[in-house]
């Protein structure tokens, strides 16, 4: 009998899928590989080695790493919170653990880090990108305006100007959770327009087929499991969502997952497809510093609006949600 290769593969992802969303929420437990291999329903024996081929990282590199990453993250934007707390609220054992780790990780020191290492590391990663580009004259010299209060809504809202570009809207709001269908791609995305297609193709096919695309009412995201300025791009997650309005389970390489409730600075674009990177930056470097907000631990996404293609000059409306809460 032939083996249906192309299947088993999908269901080895949906496994190790599930171990990754658990990890996600609850990487700073101990590590039981029984309990895991147990939730991808594989022996132990076995899954130590599935997980590997899959996630192209030993497990245990890879739940260290995310400690060490999630701790990066803390340490660079919630200054109320100490060095210690931080460490052991990351998983790791000891303050002592957590220095060294920290040290073999990143080259320097938390407390350097905290200081203005955490600007240098991601600037640098810029500088290394085989996508980086000098910024267009549009993107240059934005000015932020005050905040102030949507009478109708009560939100904090903002406006950034910018030359020879629309003003970029951002308002702070609380949004419900969303129920979403993924299909998750671990590994380099910056100008992988293709792929990207390649994957929200597969996920529409997948969901027409089954009835969940409504048009108007389903809706479009990618959510960014990792930190876009301290994960390997070789090793970042990402996963291209589809809203779902009723129950659904897991199928193959399809997951299913929640986009959390809470408080999100959304800022809206009209973009290039080349200019994501820079709608990104625009927003971690000019408006939340100014804001008096930091980002918090849910996932970041962004939301898309339009077709490009039905755009008259192919331009993508889309929305950059950052988690938020008060500095």
């Amino acid at each position: 009998m032939e083996v249906n290769k192309a299947s088993d593969n999908s269901e080895y992802l949906k496994r190790v899928n599930r171990v990754l969303d658990y990890l996600d929420s609850n990487y700073a437990k101990e590590v039981d590989v029984a309990s895991l291999a147990g939730i991808a329903n594989f022996s132990p024996y076995h899954f130590h080695r599935i997980f590997r081929a899959i996630v192209r990282e030993p497990l245990n590199k890879y739940v260290q790493r995310i400690r060490i990453e999630k701790a990066a993250h803390l340490l660079a934007y919630q200054s109320d919170k100490s060095i210690t707390d931080i460490s052991g609220e990351c998983g790791f054992s000891s303050p002592a653990t957590f220095a060294r780790v920290f040290k073999e990780y990143f080259g320097i020191n938390a407390t350097e880090w905290r200081k203005s290492g955490y600007e240098k590391f991601s600037k640098n990663r810029k500088a290394r990108s085989k996508n980086s580009e000098e910024v267009s004259k549009a993107w240059k010299d934005p000015v932020v305006s005050p905040m102030y209060i949507d009478p109708s809504t009560n939100n904090y809202s903002w406006r950034i100007g910018m030359l020879n570009r629309s003003d970029i809207a951002v308002e702070v709001k609380n949004l419900p959770e969303v129920k979403v269908a993924y299909i998750r791609h671990i590994g380099e995305f910056k100008g992988e327009t293709e792929k990207w297609a390649s994957l929200f193709q597969n996920l529409m096919k997948w969901g027409g087929a089954r009835g969940l695309i409504q048009c108007p009412g389903t809706e479009f995201y990618t959510v960014f499991r990792d930190d876009l300025n301290i994960t390997d791009f070789s090793k970042f997650k990402a996963d291209v969502c589809i809203s779902l309005s009723s129950d659904i389970k897991p199928e193959g390489e399809v997951g299913v997952a929640e986009i959390p409730s809470g408080k999100y600075a959304i800022a809206s674009f009209e973009i290039n497809g080349d200019e994501f990177e820079q709608a990104w930056d625009l927003i971690y470097s000019e408006w939340l510093p100014n804001s008096g907000y930091q980002p918090d631990e849910r996932c970041c996404f962004e939301r898309y609006l339009n077709d490009p293609k039905q755009h008259p000059k192919n331009k993508h409306l889309i929305e950059v949600c950052i988690p938020v809460r008060p500095l």
